[in-house]
């Protein structure tokens, strides 16, 4: 059986924020936070702009990737469709117009599934909450939040495939 604890704290706050760095990509600030027992500064690396898409494209029973190079790695590697929101555009134009642009289909229907954070942890000044969850219930769980580290879906799909 599923049980939830709820357990009420204090939240972090952020006492200072400054601007350290701005491309046309990211914005670099520098934030002092106050957590609980001491205060920290972090660097807090974000996108500009209005946010970015990536679309798992399905035609009949496929998947469609893509092979793309990555600067970052020096390499190519297999990847979804994506690209940034612009401007003029909803997240559901957006992610049409890139799903026209690297694989050429246009989309007969577009689904949101999730909003994902790819921030990086670090070393916490705090505890953190662990949550235990049988593997049946991963999916409920999943529901109850807003916010998902991307690597969480990898490796609950891994999960869920290859279990036995």
């Amino acid at each position: 059986m599923y049980h939830q604890l709820l357990l009420f704290y204090n939240m972090p706050k952020i006492l200072k924020k400054s601007s350290l760095f701005k491309s046309r990509l990211f914005n670099i600030n520098e934030a002092k936070i106050e957590f609980s027992n001491e205060v920290l500064n972090y660097e807090i690396i974000s996108g500009t702009g209005q946010g970015a898409v990536l679309i798992i494209p399905v035609l009949e029973n496929n998947i469609i990737f893509i092979k793309e190079y990555a600067a970052a790695v020096d390499d190519y590697m297999l990847t979804l469709p994506k690209g940034k929101i612009d401007s003029n555009e909803t997240i559901y134009e957006a992610a049409d117009r890139e799903l026209q642009e690297e694989v050429g289909f246009k989309s007969c229907k577009i689904n949101f599934i999730k909003k994902l954070s790819s921030s990086l942890i670090g070393d916490e000044p705090e505890d953190l909450e662990i949550i235990k969850v049988e593997i049946p219930h991963i999916n409920s769980l999943l529901e109850e939040y807003k916010i998902i580290d991307a690597r969480v879906y990898a490796a609950v799909n891994y999960i869920q495939n290859n279990y036995e």
